[in-house]
């Protein structure tokens, strides 16, 4: 259910903001699957665990709800989940904030971290200082109707554990055509999901003929179909233990992911395949130096 926004634009863009820091933290997040996070963070059922993850990685409280925007209360940090159809990249409507909080000062200068809906890995962002033709568009939405309009900022209440829970929205055409680039490395057409069995497990392939890196089961694949689309689903031979069984497995082809900017290949892999446990997990911003100036102006 869709309802009339409760905070009217302000008379005009707000300043733009920066930091060097936040800059260093996200070149070096590219490549970072979200996965292994997301899991010690929050229950698989959680709907908001690998932003959970994307923000204790940045060295932010995982579970924020705060009302000034996430980055030292000057820049919003917002997680966009991309897949491809086709060749086309996409993605859905965006959470910006809770109803009762101004979504205009969430928005006026935003990071946007973009990652892969298959591998949940960080492919890429964009620092978004709301103006011009993404601004205009968005202040459209206060004059237009919430259900027949098509406004790009608009307000929806969902049903939740505590009862109905509106929040502010960004519409999935906004984002595409003011954020998103139209293409990423690193983004698949990932097969459908398997409704009830949670987040796809991942094996990463050279080519035919691989096994399960968990328990070491023969996986049976369409090669061919791995290289056209760079993934492709997967029966589970054999045995099946509580890991594996019960689950929707798919390969992806090694050489279709994006690098990781810190690290090696093979801590990035290891965590693709859900063999990282919560002991040997390191927080990115335990690796990046925090420099004396944050370069704010």
């Amino acid at each position: 259910m869709r309802l009339p926004l409760q905070h009217a634009p302000p008379a005009g863009p707000a300043p733009a903001m920066r930091c060097e820091y936040l800059q260093r933290l996200v070149r070096a997040a590219i490549g970072l699957p979200l996965g292994p996070a997301a899991a010690m963070l929050s229950s698989k059922r959680s709907r908001g665990r690998h932003g959970n993850a994307l923000q204790w990685h940045l060295g932010l409280d995982a579970h924020d709800a705060r009302s000034e925007p996430d980055w030292e209360g000057r820049i919003e940090i917002k997680l966009v989940t991309l897949w491809r159809v086709g060749a086309a990249v996409a993605c859905d409507k965006l959470k910006v904030c809770d109803a009762q909080i101004d979504p205009w000062r969430k928005l006026a200068n935003v990071l946007f971290v973009f990652a892969d809906r298959l591998t949940r890995t960080v492919v890429g962002a964009r620092q978004l200082h709301l103006d011009g033709p993404a601004w205009d568009r968005l202040v459209r939405s206060w004059e237009l109707d919430p259900h027949f309009g098509a406004p790009d900022l608009f307000v929806e209440s969902r049903q939740g554990e505590g009862g109905m829970s509106p929040a502010y929205y960004v519409s999935a055409a906004w984002l595409l055509a003011h954020v998103v680039p139209p293409e990423l490395p690193g983004v698949f057409e990932g097969p459908r999901r398997v409704a009830h069995v949670g987040e796809p497990v991942l094996t990463l392939v050279d080519g035919p003929g691989a096994r399960c890196p968990r328990c070491g089961a023969a996986l049976r694949y369409d090669d061919t179909v791995v290289a056209e689309r760079g993934c492709a689903p997967a029966h589970h031979g054999l045995p099946l233990p509580p890991g594996c069984g019960a689950r929707q497995h798919v390969v992806v082809g090694r050489t279709r992911l994006v690098a990781p900017a810190l690290g090696s290949a093979q801590e990035q892999h290891a965590g693709l395949e859900g063999r990282v446990s919560a002991d040997r997990l390191t927080r990115l911003a335990d690796l990046i130096a925090e420099p004396d100036d944050h370069r704010h102006e």
